[in-house]
């Protein structure tokens, strides 16, 4: 194969694949299905697909999937909907036999003969075979008749309507019925007046077959007067239904209109859940006792009564019909009413309750005790008050502030807003305790990490931990000491004692605010992965180009369109790559701004053993040194007199001439 027929080939498999997959990226599987059945133009039960990349949903940051999605072959189709009778009914054949047949002309089914002797004459209707079905033969016609008692029938005429299979009736004989063995039929009234059951019996040999009409008669005869079902009878006698009761007429049964009901979108009842993994182990942590909404989130809404739906029986009696009931859905605290009290929605963020058969949101969550064995996990869009302690190897979660009466163990807090631990945290080095909005204050921290974008305030101590504060970290109560671990701040560190007499190594950082080492990290990988993209383009686009000028007879119309979008596609990623490079360059900025103002103040003793980084200076301790602020200025660790930096307001700057040495 040419390297010409070789591309075409390719270009050809390209844009099959184009038309019949599609990768797709959403926030969950439903949606990525919905999007690739619009792009597909099939239904979602036509279409395959693989995860590629599951998609995670958190309370702070979720991921989407990503999909691989794919038409499945119209021969296959079948085959999943016997799986899913399998599946559904146990391989009942429900499935596929009931619904599919009655939608679905059957594959293979054989002809059909009838012979009906009128007033008018004898009538022969030839119904075609289906798919593989046998077509009616002469032999077929002829007991038929023979049954019938016909006798002396045109052989060409029959000929002409066994070729034709119309399916429609026609004249082949003027015999007249005879006398005496006439069908029949026998009208039976039933279910209080409401149905007419007919049954048709047979003709003698020669005798007359009833029509639509004899059968209308004779119900009319009954004194059925409503809901004659003419069709219907018309179809069981084309079809010589006898000795077998059908439906002949029927009345319309009253229907008693619905209620009015309330259609609940959250639970009004909660059920603890104990969820087993793979191995069958229960996680009793995960209880899912508390049900979060979201602002203007629909908690409920109401289906109004319907209206009662008089009935007829068969001799035209009006049948009454009752109205369904009202009922009232009710409003609580933290909802919101519509103007025509059909839907209820949420007022704010928070916990759903349903008592006295209304539902309402509170904002605060209460926890009287501990979190542990008795609450499971808690997580809220509100905020949460705990009385006791948050013990080990559990979480909590909350979209507004935590406040903790007792201590934290070696456990995990995160909140939007402040988190407020009374007692101080004990976090055995797997202790974690982050606020992605507000301040952490707490009496200590112990062996745990602890990260915000605002300002950490301990009042006793900072021991073995690792801390990251957008703001400050201030350690300034009676005792106020930061021993071991490593402290950063993007403004200010302050404490009245830093390491101890034992030198345990302590690194103090200011200058690195974490959201912003984040954004900087996301950009990077956003931009490298637009850069393996740009690799890759430009690597095809030069091999279609050298293609191009080595033999540009045979480059194709198709080919050059690819090609040009290979070169606007490379026009975007550099586009985009510059783009992040420069938002990259400028949050690096931005925080080497913030480390140039930053500053770390010790109010009595530091101690050897600790490590001071400011901006790109980095100075460490080698003697005990009292009293002194520590700021950055010519690449170099200065230190001057302590001034309280909440009293003096960064003018301490000012004053830091009288006595500044170098470190």
């Amino acid at each position: 194969m040419s390297l010409s027929e070789f591309l075409t080939e390719e270009l050809k498999e390209f844009d099959r694949k184009e038309k019949e997959q599609v990768e797709v990226i959403a926030d969950t599987i439903e949606e990525c299905l919905a999007i690739a059945s619009q792009h597909l133009g099939r239904k979602v039960h036509e279409i395959d697909y693989t995860v590629l990349k599951r998609g995670k949903k958190s309370l702070f940051f979720s991921e989407p999937y990503h999909i691989r999605a794919s038409i499945i072959p119209d021969d296959l189709l079948l085959d999943e909907l016997s799986l899913l009778d399998e599946h559904l009914t146990g391989g009942s054949g429900k499935l596929v036999s009931k619904d599919l047949k009655e939608l679905v002309t059957p594959k293979n089914k054989d002809g059909r003969v009838t012979v009906k002797i009128y007033r008018t004459g004898v009538f022969l209707t030839v119904y075609p075979p289906t798919g593989e079905g046998l077509e009616m033969t002469m032999t077929d016609v002829s007991k038929k008749l023979s049954f019938r008692g016909i006798a002396g029938v045109d052989q060409t005429l029959i000929n002409k309507i066994l070729k034709e299979k119309k399916g429609e009736p026609a004249l082949i004989s003027n015999q007249k019925p005879k006398a005496g063995n006439d069908s029949s039929c026998n009208v039976e009234i039933a279910q209080e007046n409401m149905r007419a059951f007919v049954t048709v019996f047979p003709p003698r040999p020669g005798g007359r077959d009833l029509e639509v009409s004899d059968i209308v008669a004779a119900l009319k005869g009954m004194g059925v007067a409503y809901g004659l079902k003419e069709d219907e009878i018309r179809k069981n006698l084309d079809e010589d239904v006898v000795n077998k009761p059908f439906i002949g007429a029927e009345g319309d049964f009253p229907v008693n209109g619905k209620n009015a009901e309330i259609k609940y979108y959250v639970r009004t009842e909660k059920k603890i859940n104990f969820k087993e993994d793979q191995s069958g182990r229960v996680d009793y942590k995960d209880l899912d006792m508390i049900e979060n909404v979201v602002v203007g989130q629909l908690l409920a809404e109401k289906l109004p009564a319907e209206k009662g739906k008089f009935g007829r029986n068969l001799f035209g009696m009006v049948l009454p019909a009752k109205d369904g009931l009202d009922t009232e859905l009710k409003q609580g605290k933290g909802t919101i009413l519509s103007e025509d009290k059909m839907r209820l929605t949420a007022e704010v963020n928070g916990q759903v309750l349903y008592a006295a058969g209304r539902l309402s949101v509170e904002t605060v969550y209460r926890i009287n005790g501990d979190v542990g064995v008795r609450t499971g996990n808690v997580t809220f869009l509100g905020s949460i008050i705990i009385t006791g302690n948050v013990e080990d190897n559990y979480s909590v979660k909350a979209a507004g502030n935590i406040e903790i009466y007792g201590t934290v163990q070696k456990a995990i807090v995160e909140a939007d807003g402040d988190i407020i631990v009374r007692q101080g945290v004990t976090g055995r080095e797997e202790a974690r305790v982050e606020s992605t909005g507000g301040n952490i204050v707490a009496k200590f921290i112990q062996n745990a990490t602890c990260i915000t974008e605002k300002d950490i305030i301990v009042q006793e101590g900072i021991l073995h931990s690792h801390l990251m504060a957008g703001g400050k970290i201030s350690c300034k109560g009676k005792r106020g000491q930061i021993v071991g671990g490593t402290i950063q701040a993007a403004q200010l560190i302050s404490a009245k004692i830093i390491g101890s007499q034992a030198n345990p190594q302590t690194d103090l950082i200011v200058g690195n605010n974490p959201k912003i080492l984040k954004q900087i990290q996301e950009y990077e990988e956003k931009r490298n992965e637009n850069q393996d993209k740009l690799d890759q383009l430009t690597k095809t686009m030069r091999t279609l180009k050298a293609r191009k000028e080595a033999d540009p007879a045979s480059f194709t119309a198709e080919q050059d369109a690819h090609l040009q979008k290979l070169e606007a596609g490379t026009k975007k990623l550099e586009k985009r790559i510059a783009e992040a490079g420069k938002d990259i360059q400028t949050l690096t900025e931005y925080m080497d701004e913030q480390a140039a103002n930053g500053r770390i103040s010790v109010e009595k003793t530091i101690f050897p053993g600790v490590t001071i980084r400011i901006r790109n200076a980095e100075f460490k301790l080698r003697h005990e040194t009292k009293a002194k602020t520590f700021y950055e200025e010519e690449s170099q660790v200065r230190s001057a007199p302590y001034e309280d930096p909440d009293e003096t307001k960064n003018d301490w700057r000012k004053k830091r001439g009288r006595g500044k040495s170098k470190n």
